[in-house]
Parts: structure tokens; sequence; C-alpha cells
């Protein structure tokens, strides 16, 4: 009934909207002087106009510098409206070799703001249409935070036109309900009732004061993407490009389009970033294509800000890497193990890390498995943490009882491949193959997938889901 009540207050609010308010827009800007700093503007080859925001609301600021014939480098920035100026610290050393080409993306910076979708799939349209008169043949795709979905999603959407990839902290990879500070620090704190619920105590925490500070602002759905789709609650609940765009960032499911990027990929991360977790690191490095991950120790989720130096340094070194053959995904290979096993009882803060023909944890807390293959894992009323692992069985992979488990860039194989009971496990970057099945669900429990993938009989697909299936129940 609660609901329904504020379904129907809503109805009139957002009828008055429709009726008389319209998105607010930016004047079109023309080309000034002071639009970038004199040690920009003195770059080689500086130019910078307003051009139609194709997609969008609008015109948008597009910068290039740097040799026109050179090695084409795109740089897409992530939330916040000094846009395109967070790439300015690096554009220095790039712009000497490198035809760098930049923008404030519609809604950011100088760019006309409005309403509009700004999704990453309507984002990539976007820079295709952009680039398409300005860079001839493959090149870099860089991008940062938001900005590194931007560039994850184009080169999945335009795999040819990528020659190499290279992300820096991205952000919104990881499933909602996984994900809570990209949201916070975008100002989505209302959303968090609906944004998280991992099952974490930290998570379940924001929760709790996000609901006695505000109430949740979206009551009337459990999925928050069916506000992008109007103009309308776009305007009304969201009400600035920032907040459209860091909700489109996290509602989209990276798992297919992660599987079409074929180019290098590079990967820098901060170790201390807060927004954006090392775990979506991990995971990108584990699902994309030749990718390596570089962990900038000491730095938070603006590198480019804190470590502009090194932030260069990595990106020349990855522009001047030898080029790769396209990627060809392998099935995966057999393991050959020792007769070693590894064994945790009422313990805490165990590590396991190597080869061993089987693991048995029970009654243990703050567990890590870390680079580990092994024949069988099983856990009971403990609380794991897996990464970078193989399983691989002729029976029942992992087995988890009345537990919390996280896993992260990890293959379980097996004739079923994860039977849980009674547990949550948060999955994240992970493929499942299952000669019968891929899991088997012994009683009621919950399971978060974040970009993974299942093989099985029964389903072949991508997972970006919260699954809280019931006992007896084999996906």
């Amino acid at each position: 009934m609660k609901s329904l009540a504020v379904r129907l207050v809503l109805l009139p609010v957002l009828a008055g909207a429709a009726c008389g308010t319209a998105a607010p827009k930016s004047d079109p800007m023309a080309p000034v002087a002071g639009d970038a700093s004199e040690s920009i503007r003195s770059l080689p080859g500086f130019r910078s106009e307003m051009v139609p925001a194709q997609g969008f609301t609008g015109q948008v600021y597009v910068m290039e510098a740097g040799p026109s014939d050179g090695p084409a480098v795109v740089l897409v920035h992530g939330l916040g409206e000094s846009g395109s100026r967070d790439w300015h610290a690096v554009l220095p050393a790039l712009a000497a070799r490198y035809h760098v080409i930049t923008f404030d993306l519609p809604g950011f910076g100088r760019s006309s703001h409005a309403h509009d979708l700004y999704s990453p799939g309507n984002y990539a349209e976007f820079i295709h249409a952009l680039l398409a008169p300005r860079v001839h043949g493959a090149f870099t795709l860089v991008g940062h935070s938001m900005g590194g979905a931007v560039a994850l999603f184009y080169a999945g959407r335009f795999p040819d036109e990528v020659k190499r990839l290279v992300l820096i902290d991205a952000a919104g990879i990881l499933h909602r309900k996984a994900y809570v500070n990209f949201a916070v620090s975008a100002g989505l704190n209302n959303l968090l009732g609906i944004l998280a619920g991992s099952g974490k105590t930290l998570v379940n925490d924001a929760m709790d004061a996000a609901s006695q500070a505000t109430g949740p602002i979206l009551p009337v759905s459990p999925d928050p993407s069916f506000v992008l789709q109007s103009s309308v609650l776009r305007a009304t609940l969201l009400d600035t490009p920032l907040r459209i765009a860091a909700l489109a960032t996290i509602v989209e499911n990276f798992a297919p389009i992660i599987a079409k990027v074929e180019s290098p990929t590079w990967i820098l991360w901060g170790s201390n970033d807060a927004v954006a977790s090392l775990r979506s690191g991990q995971l990108l490095k584990a699902r994309l294509p030749n990718a390596q991950l570089r962990v900038l120790e000491g730095s938070g989720h603006d590198p480019m800000s804190s470590r502009p130096a090194a932030v260069a340094d990595f990106l020349l070194e990855a522009l001047s890497a030898p080029d790769k053959p396209r990627f060809v995904r392998a099935p995966l290979a057999p393991l050959v193990l020792p007769e070693r096993k590894g064994s945790c009882n009422s313990q805490a803060e165990a590590t396991f890390s190597g080869d061993y023909s089987e693991i048995d944890i029970r009654n243990c807390w703050d567990v890590t498995l870390k680079d580990v293959h092994t024949g069988a894992l099983r856990i009971r009323d403990s609380r794991v943490m897996v990464a970078n692992s193989r399983v691989v069985s002729q029976g029942v992979a992992l087995v988890v009882k009345g537990s919390r488990v996280e896993i992260t860039a990890s293959e379980l194989s097996g004739k079923v491949a994860i039977e849980v009971d009674n547990s949550d496990l948060d999955l994240a970057g992970i493929e499942l193959q299952g000669q019968s099945a891929s899991i088997h669900v012994a009683s009621a429990s919950r399971l978060i997938f974040s970009v993974s993938h299942v093989d099985s009989p029964i389903q072949r697909r991508y997972l970006h889901d919260l699954l809280e299936p019931n006992a007896g129940e084999d996906l």
C-alpha cells in the first residue's frame, strides 16, 4: 500500500513536469582564447572548437593537439565538470608525438547540459560520429573512471577501430548490488536502497543510513534503470547530467560487451581507489584479451591529478608497446595437480596460494585464496575471498554451505561448477562450466553475478544479475 501511495503522489508531479518543464540547455559557446591554460594552448597543433553533439542536445567542446599525421590517441574523461581538463597534466607528454583528441562529453564541462540519456552506449555512438572526420584507421582509446566504462563499451561495439585500449580506474563495472562508492561519489545516495544490498555489513549500514536520512527515492521499482528511459523521470528524479550518467553507468551490463573486445588492453589502478575498487581492475584483467594490470601504489581514483608523471609514463609505455595480434579465446586447459591437500579449521586470516589436490575450509573467517589451482574446494560456515584462481573437478568444483564467499576473476569447472547451500556468493568476472549444471542450489541462497559467464546444458549466457534461487533449482 505504501508503494501505491507514493506512486499516486508522484503522478501529478511527473505530469506537471511533462507539461511545463524543459531540460536546461547551455548556450552554444564559440571557442575563446581562455578555453585552456596558456601551457595547453601553446602545445604543438593545439586547436579547439564547438561542434554539434550528435545524438544529444546542443554542442560539445572538442580539442586536438599534436601532429595531425601522428598516431591517434583519444582521451575520454570521467564524471565531473572539469571534463577534458582532467587530461591537461598528461597532454604535453602525449602531444609531442601523438595526435591527441579529447572533448567534454555531452552534459559536462563546456558542452551543453540537458536531461538526455547519458549512457555508455549513447556516448560510444557519439564518439564514433565525432571521430569519423578526424581519425583514419585504428587508434588508441584511453578512458578514466566513467570514461573507462565508455571506452570499454566503444571497444566492444567497434572492435576493429580500437588498436589499443587503456583503462584507468574504470568505474561502474561491477553489478549495482555490489557497488556503492561510485553511487555515493556521484550524489546518488538516495538510490542506495536499490543500488546496493550485496549482503555485506558495510553496504547494509550505508543503506540504513541513507534510508533514515532521506528515504529511498525510487520506492516503486526494484530496478532503477526504468528511470533512465523517461526524459520526465530523468529530469525530475535525477535532475543533473552527472547523476544521469552515473546511474546509466552503474546499471549497464558490461559482460557481453567485454566478450567482444579484441584489442590488447592496458589497465592502471590506484591501490587506494575508494570509488572503484581494485577488484574491478582484477576482473577486467581476467576477462579482457591480452590484458595487463598495473597497480599504482598510494594513488586514489584520480591519478592524473595526484600522480600525473606516473600516468604519463604509463601511457607512453602502452603507446610504444609492440602491436599484438587480435585475441582468440581458447577453451580451459586441464589442470595437473599435486597430492597436496589444504585445510582450515576454526582459524582466522588463513591464506592459500599455489596448487592443491583439494582444499577444505570449515568454520574459518577472513580466509584468502589467491592464485590457487585445485581439484575441489569445499567451504562450510566460513567467510572466504577467492581471487585469480581455478577449480577443475570431475564432480562438484565448489561446495559452499552456510558461508559468505567473494570470488573474483576465477574459473570453476566440473560436473557441477558450484553447489550452494544457505549461503551468500558475490561473483565477479567468473567463468562457470558445468557438464550437468553450472549451479545446483541445495537450499535457498543469494548470488550476485558481475560480468560473468555460465556454460551448461541448462543455460549458456552472460550473467550480471542478483539471483535468489529456491532449493532444488539448477542453473
